[in-house]
């Protein structure tokens, strides 16, 4: 390779490969320019790697403070998990569970728009389950698209808001909770007049409670199914 022919970023492979050139060649080091990244000023070596790390610091505070966050409000939704579970399990009929889940929805989670639908008929009838007919063009999609222990987080079409919660306001996202073990017999579904349950959102929590609510009223649609 000739003088004329070498290159910037052929000298800096070489560097790359042979990281102790300047061992060999410390006094290079007092000749070196390295400009400042603000001022633009010529700087030492130190000063310049002195600089660096101080960003890198800010930068992995920046992302240390991002998990702090997350890991609070995980810790959050674990304790109204497991409030919630507490308090379903402590209930004594399956119209009080159907009932606790209504109410710990709105209460303590804060959801804007709860509705328990079924496509099967439980063993026995409950005010806040409603049963759906698969003629239905929307819930017939609805039951096509889900699987047991996966919830699922998305923009809400408008057949679907009448048919789920028969709001005249406005709920732009939902968060449905399939309910069943081997089969989908149901879901807990949950609306917000924003874009809460986004689908990027996680899920752990949301299969935790699946699981719960259908571990708690699960016997009403196997007796039924074995009626059947």
């Amino acid at each position: 390779m000739n003088k004329s022919s070498l290159q910037a970023e052929d000298i800096a492979n070489y560097l790359d490969k042979n990281r102790t050139f300047f061992h060999v060649f410390p006094n290079l080091l007092d000749e070196l320019s390295i400009p400042h990244p603000k001022s633009g000023k010529a700087v030492s070596l130190l000063e310049r790697q002195i600089y660096q790390l101080r960003g890198q610091r800010d930068s992995l505070q920046v992302e240390v403070d991002a998990l702090k966050d997350i890991a609070g409000e995980n810790g959050e939704l674990f304790l109204k998990v497991q409030q919630f579970t507490r308090r379903l399990m402590a209930t004594q009929t399956e119209q009080q569970a159907v009932d606790c889940i209504y109410e710990v929805m709105d209460s303590l989670f804060q959801v804007e728009h709860v509705a328990m639908v079924t496509w099967d008929a439980p063993s026995e009838c409950l005010k806040g389950m409603t049963q759906l007919g698969v003629s239905q063009t929307w819930a017939a999609a609805l039951k096509a698209r889900l699987e047991p222990n996966k919830p699922g987080c998305s923009l809400l079409e408008n057949e679907w808001q009448k048919g789920l919660f028969h709001s005249s306001e406005a709920v732009d996202s939902v968060c449905v909770l399939p309910l069943g073990v081997d089969r989908v017999w149901g879901v807990l579904a949950l609306g917000a007049c924003s874009d809460r349950f986004h689908p990027n959102q996680g899920t752990y929590f949301l299969t935790m409670m699946s699981e719960l609510v259908t571990a708690k009223l699960n016997h009403l649609f196997d007796t039924a199914s074995k009626a059947n």
